[in-house]
């Protein structure tokens, strides 16, 4: 076997460990996240005469942690959008803050805030994998050094996380197809290894699932008829919650200075929200599991209500700094106005008007149709897979002309 290909196999055994140690620590994080939260919600909660002074002062002590952990070290947790954003201009992305970022959302996450962990973990990995590129350049342009040195020395350079790095760099990368070819194939094989290390552990450690399936379907003709009305319904629950978002917006943007201040009252307001509706604290995703059995016993008024204080408190959360994931909080709340609605229509088939409005609403919030629809149809029986799949056609295909149309008005100028 040739030198190249020694070169070849160990840079692929390299970035195996490297991408099961990424996956791992995504896992560990996610871990002690449910760990101390059940801890803190819950056992001690649980053990005391007056619980709703102690989640008050709880959620005030988190905000002045968020607040001083931002103060210090600035706008973070990022989300997936910022590092990828940053990643495509600049090529690179500054991963020494990669520890911190996992930090600050930590502790936003434990003390109840209505986000989900997804977008700092999704950050938090791209940064790695950046850091697992450049551990692998290192590797790839040194190899014929490197293997000179004992093995103690070579060990100790592969493994020092802040030592022997190569940054991107386009004059200098590979321009062969061969090796153009090569290097995706390994970007999907370390993404795969890098899921399968996260799942294993999530799962033998006994952490909650994910997704939970809502029920079963038997939609048909009938329901059709509604098809379009409900998706107009709605793309108009997503307009009222714009009105919503703008206006808190106007609010925060008087603290903008002020950041532990507002990340305080974010706390306060997390407090008070888990004295009135604690089933609306966190992303959603344990609250999820419940619905089947609990919306019959709601009322629709209800219904509606817990579907708008979720967006609020989701949004009252990224405003003033407790920033997370807004996928799942708004999927969970499109889901409560689809029940809401179905409430209306007890003749009708309810997941059917569950996941039209869920999946309309979601997406004309979210503006990321692939996305939002790949996402629902995991809480969704697979017969109304179809359903999604139309909506999500539907809003691309609203997106496109959307966006031709000011070029249009444009040009006729």
């Amino acid at each position: 076997m040739t030198e190249k290909y020694f070169k070849i196999i160990g840079l692929l055994v390299y970035g195996l460990i490297l991408s099961g140690i990424i996956g791992s620590i995504s896992s560990v994080f996610l871990i002690l996240v449910n760990g101390l939260t059940d801890f803190l919600w819950t056992d001690i909660s649980n053990n005391l005469k007056t619980p709703f002074i102690y989640t008050l002062f709880l959620c005030i002590f988190g905000g002045i942690l968020v607040g001083f952990s931002r103060y210090k070290w600035g706008n973070l947790p990022k989300t997936a959008n910022d590092s990828i954003f940053e990643l495509k201009t600049t090529q690179r992305i500054d991963y020494s803050y990669v520890w911190l970022n996992f930090l600050i959302a930590f502790f936003i996450l434990i003390f109840g805030a209505s986000v989900g962990p997804a977008a700092a973990i999704l950050s938090s990995v791209i940064a790695l994998s950046v850091w697992q590129g450049d551990k692998m350049r290192y590797f790839y342009f040194s190899y014929n050094e490197w293997k000179k040195e004992s093995w103690l020395i070579r060990l100790k350079k592969l493994a020092l996380p802040h030592n022997y790095l190569i940054s991107y760099d386009p004059d200098r990368a590979p321009k062969e197809k061969k090796l153009l070819l090569l290097k995706k194939l390994l970007y999907m094989v370390f993404i795969v290894n890098g899921m399968v290390a996260f799942m294993f552990l999530i799962k033998i450690s006994d952490q909650p699932p994910f997704v939970t399936k809502l029920g079963e379907t038997n939609w048909g003709l009938d329901e059709l008829i509604l098809f379009i009305p409900l998706i107009l319904f709605g793309i108009l629950f997503s307009k009222l919650y714009e009105l919503m978002e703008r206006t808190m917006s106007k609010v925060f943007s008087k603290m903008n200075n002020k950041i532990i201040l507002s990340a305080v009252i974010g706390g306060i307001g997390i407090g008070l929200m888990s004295l009135i509706a604690p089933n609306l604290l966190f992303s959603g995703q344990l609250s999820m599991q419940a619905l089947p059995s609990l919306v019959p016993t709601l009322s629709i008024a209800t219904l509606i209500l817990a579907s708008v204080l979720k967006l609020v408190l989701m949004e009252f959360c990224l405003k003033s700094g407790w920033v997370g994931g807004n996928v799942l909080p708004v999927i969970f709340a499109s889901i409560l106005q689809g029940y809401a609605i179905a409430t209306l229509f007890p003749q009708l088939d309810m997941l059917f008007i569950v996941a039209v409005i869920g999946s309309s609403a979601s997406i004309s919030i979210l503006k990321t149709p692939l996305l939002v629809g790949l996402s629902l149809m995991l809480f969704f029986p697979k017969e109304l897979a179809p359903v999604i799949l139309i909506i999500v056609v539907i809003f691309i295909g609203l997106s496109k002309m959307s966006n031709k149309l000011p070029q249009k008005i444009t040009a006729s100028f």
